[in-house]
């Protein structure tokens, strides 16, 4: 029977060694199924080790014990970070693009799907556009598009909107929940904030304090499609008080 799990977590641990040989336990006994097509949100206090296991995932750290494995085998994955680290000389399309480009992979399909990302995003008018003529909001729509640009079935996003204004982030949460319906993606979204991970998520990660284990996974039943009146529904703040008080 064929998986439903995007990524498989089992006994990770991550461990830095500095040049002294002391060593620094950023996560212990991570053990995590990622769905397919779910929308997941990790929290926790700073420094416990949020970011650390999403570069696991994501193959830029390697984990000191454990296992990972991927629905995907060629194990496709978009990152879209705080910063939207867009190359300033090229404009809005150009930079999307840049990874069909940089893997050559600019077939007739893929090209008709970015247009159908940016269109998503409402980014078609802005094609043309250098990054200095953009929003923030704007940059990270670009961001995530160039993300899925290449079809990769799995998006790792952290902190994303973390240095945005409350209204526009708000805004971007109702914006990523629409592409993430539209494309059926599985994505895992890092954030510090209780409530945008309530609003974002079909189940919500808590994760310790250094060093970094899973305290609870907890489902979030909140009817589809989420609004701005999501927020004012009476589940939506018991939900957030109950994980304010497992984070502690």
């Amino acid at each position: 029977m064929e998986s439903t799990n995007t990524v498989s977590i089992k006994h990770l641990d991550k461990i830095y060694s500095n040049l002294l040989k002391e060593d620094t336990v950023a996560l212990k006994d991570i053990n995590l199924e990622i769905k397919n097509g779910e929308f997941l949100s990790i929290i926790g206090p700073s420094g416990c080790g949020k970011s650390t296991l999403l570069k696991v995932i994501g193959g830029l750290e390697k984990p000191t014990r454990g296992e990972i494995e991927y629905l995907d085998k060629e194990n496709r994955l978009g990152f879209v970070f705080q910063d939207s680290v867009l190359l300033p000389w090229k404009n809005v399309r150009e930079n999307a693009e840049f990874p069909l480009v940089i893997q050559k992979k600019q077939t007739k399909e893929n090209e008709e799907r970015l247009d159908a990302l940016l269109e998503l995003a409402g980014l078609t008018e802005f094609k043309t556009a250098l990054p200095r003529e953009l929003s923030g909001g704007m940059k990270q729509r670009v961001s995530i598009v160039r993300a899925l640009s290449y079809d990769a079935p799995l998006l790792l996003m952290d902190e994303p909107f973390g240095a945005l204004d409350a209204i526009t982030r708000d805004h971007m949460n109702e914006e990523l929940l629409n592409i993430w319906t539209q494309t059926k993606k599985t994505i895992v979204f890092v954030t510090h904030s209780i409530g945008e991970a309530v609003f974002l998520a079909d189940r919500v990660v808590v994760m310790s304090t250094r060093p970094g284990t899973i305290k609870e996974i907890v489902p979030i039943d909140l009817a589809r499609p989420r609004n701005s009146q999501t927020r004012n529904n009476p589940k939506f703040s018991e939900y957030t008080g109950y994980l304010r008080g497992i984070i502690g």
